[in-house]
């Protein structure tokens, strides 16, 4: 990676490092850098696979990441060259699976749209994405229903304990979540092996926070620091004999309050749709708890 510094806060699928454990055949990451002052404005990573530019191939998001001060015509001709670059490679097409549209500004989400376009990208699904900004606010004021209210009180009032896990048992942590997501007919996307690897490969960006009743484990939510202004929850898990006090609220609340204290700005809860298939309510609890809708793309293009 150049050591020239960025004009855009950098995200962690996109990073060499993460780069490099997503598999393929083979990796590039582009830049564009700024001649007159060496500052890089912007990144676009991909990974080959079966004659394929994945953005990313193994990672919730990649995309293209950008200064707000880059035009939409250095944008443009940033992407003219990565395209005529990729075609050197035997590249058939490009699937660009892009960040949530939350991370940009108007002016940026609308650079990037119209760049794409222009290039002949294609939309191929949406997805509905969920975030709640991280403000002074309690995480009680942020919240939307009045019924998710009275279930953070319920649960404050129970002597729930949440906690975050400096030493996890990966064992018992993976065990709770995929029993939760086959309650929820969801798959599980890590295995045991996978999940333990990457908190030990990424220490730094990897956190476990769990909720108890005395010693019974009633929640556990893992998320991802995509940089220090965005926190990512990658799992959340409930325990089913406690779903009358809906603990991952209370998870919720104490996840949200470890951002405050760690100057996050934006707790992204993630996706409540399957490829653009809206699972309803999943949609209902992410905006319950005052999470606000943003579309997160999926873009294609044969080269």
């Amino acid at each position: 990676m150049p050591e020239n510094p960025f004009d855009f806060q950098r995200y962690f699928f996109n990073e060499f490092e993460h780069l490099t454990h997503q598999g393929g055949d083979n990796y590039y990451t582009f830049y564009w850098q700024n001649t007159d002052n060496q500052i890089i404005e912007a990144r676009f990573s991909v990974v080959i696979k079966n004659k394929i530019a994945f953005s990313p191939l193994r990672a919730t998001f990649g995309g293209i990441e950008f200064s707000e001060s880059l035009s939409e015509i250095a944008l443009n001709d940033f992407l003219v060259q990565v395209l005529h670059f990729l075609t050197t490679k035997d590249v058939s097409q490009i699937i660009i699976n892009s960040y949530p549209e939350k991370y940009l500004s108007e002016q940026q989400k609308h650079i990037l749209e119209n760049c794409l376009l222009k290039l002949n990208f294609q939309i191929k699904f949406i997805e509905h994405n969920y975030e709640i900004d991280v403000t002074d606010k309690s995480f009680s004021a942020t919240i939307a229903s009045p019924r998710a209210k009275q279930l953070l009180k319920k649960a404050i009032k129970n002597g729930f304990v949440f906690r975050k896990e400096s030493n996890p048992d990966f064992t018992e942590i993976h065990k709770f979540i995929a029993n939760s997501r086959v309650r929820k007919n969801r798959p599980m996307t890590m295995s045991l092996e996978q999940l333990t690897e990457h908190f030990q490969k990424f220490p730094d960006n990897f956190q476990v926070f769990s909720v108890y009743d005395i010693d019974t484990l009633i929640a556990v939510g893992v998320t991802i620091k995509i940089n220090q202004d965005i926190l990512y929850t990658f799992y959340f898990a409930d325990n089913e004999q406690y779903l009358k006090y809906s603990p991952t609220i209370y998870l919720l609340s104490g996840i949200y309050e470890y951002s405050q204290q760690e100057n996050v700005k934006l707790l992204d809860l993630g996706i409540a749709t399957d490829r653009g298939i809206l699972n309803e309510g999943l949609a209902r609890f992410k905006r319950s708890v005052g999470g606000e809708l943003s579309e997160k793309k999926t873009y294609f293009r044969k080269v």
